[in-house]
């Protein structure tokens, strides 16, 4: 039992004489330093990686962007889901001349989220506030219509996590904040 005693006893001054004397200190700061900075950077990246989507100050750029989103659900938007965006765009917004402009800006800002729940969830508040719940319901629709091309996305009945009505941004809601697409 002694003999125990006196290795336990050794090995702990040398643990705190290398703690002490030897940079054990230096080795530990070094290291809580470096998972700071780990985290500090992942924080930094996540930041870039949203700040093209918290830039958008226009719903209607945030609707197309939703649109282009809700069209690469199960992959590359087909020909036909662009083609689709672009007539509803056209038809909703009034986009002619600054189509490409648009379309290529929402395309290009897509390619940076990570998926339709985190631009919705962002634009959510854009869409309270500057949307009229006639307007929320319109968006809706046009995504719907989207989702429904080629029947990828499965707006209507299937399991899609990226269901427009299903998202956790909160649009549409009614004044008392109910949801109106149950």
């Amino acid at each position: 039992m002694p003999i125990i005693a006196l290795l336990f006893s050794t090995l702990a001054f040398w643990v705190v004489y290398w703690f002490i004397r030897m940079g054990g200190i230096d080795h530990v700061h070094n290291m809580v330093t470096r998972r700071k900075e780990e985290a500090r950077r992942l924080a930094a990246r996540e930041r870039e990686r949203s700040a093209s989507l918290r830039a958008i100050d226009d719903p209607r750029d945030a609707a197309i962007i939703l649109m282009v989103l809700m069209a690469r659900v199960a992959g590359d938007p087909t020909r036909e889901q662009i083609a689709a965006i672009e007539q509803q765009v056209r038809a909703a917004f009034g986009f002619d001349a600054e189509l490409i402009e648009r379309m290529t800006q929402a395309r290009f800002i897509a390619s940076r989220a990570d998926g339709f729940e985190q631009a919705a969830g962002l634009f959510s508040d854009l869409f309270n506030k500057s949307l009229t719940v006639s307007e929320k319901l319109e968006l809706m629709s046009m995504l719907e219509a989207v989702a429904s091309i080629d029947g990828r996305s499965e707006p209507a009945g299937g399991s899609s996590t990226a269901r427009p009505d299903r998202c956790e941004s909160g649009f549409p809601k009614d004044s008392e904040g109910a949801s109106l697409t149950h």
